[in-house]
């Protein structure tokens, strides 16, 4: 099991350090009930350099084996987060928005409702087609890392 100051580092680091004074300290276990209605999630900008202006977050839980969370992440339209990788396979769905998610050299564009899974350390790349922004819901695998291709 997960110490709780290594939630609270993985917590800190998805939300640093835009996360809203408001914002719960811990976010429950992906193992409690839970209902999340998209209307009522508190979004959270990102402050990673390398994510495009206008990027948003939303943790709702965190697996309390693995510390892999759960949530939403919004792009603005004709945003592009840039080539990295994760320690952790990552599954997303796309919930609105057209995306294009690049994995290893191969594109595959995303529709509402579309599922990607990106295995540990595939080098991958998403841009929101259109103006449209797009929404995505995503579970990790382990604690979220980012590492930029340069």
């Amino acid at each position: 099991m997960r110490t709780t100051s290594r939630t609270l580092a993985l917590l800190a680091f998805l939300l640093a350090p835009g996360a809203r004074s408001d914002a719960p300290a811990k976010p429950p276990s992906s193992e409690d009930l839970q209902v999340v209605q998209l209307q009522d999630l508190q979004w959270t900008p990102s402050k990673l350099k390398d994510f495009p202006a206008g990027a948003l977050a939303a943790v709702v839980a965190v697996d309390p084996q693995t510390g892999g969370p759960v949530g939403y992440g919004k792009l603005p339209g004709g945003s592009t987060i840039p080539a990295h990788w994760h320690s952790f396979t990552e599954y997303t769905v796309l919930l609105s928005g057209k995306a294009a998610f690049t994995v290893e050299g191969k594109t595959s564009e995303l529709s509402p409702g579309d599922y990607v899974v990106i295995p540990a350390k595939a080098h991958h790349r998403v841009t929101c087609e259109g103006s449209t922004p797009c929404v995505l819901f995503t579970r990790r695998a382990g604690p979220t890392d980012y590492h930029f291709d340069s």
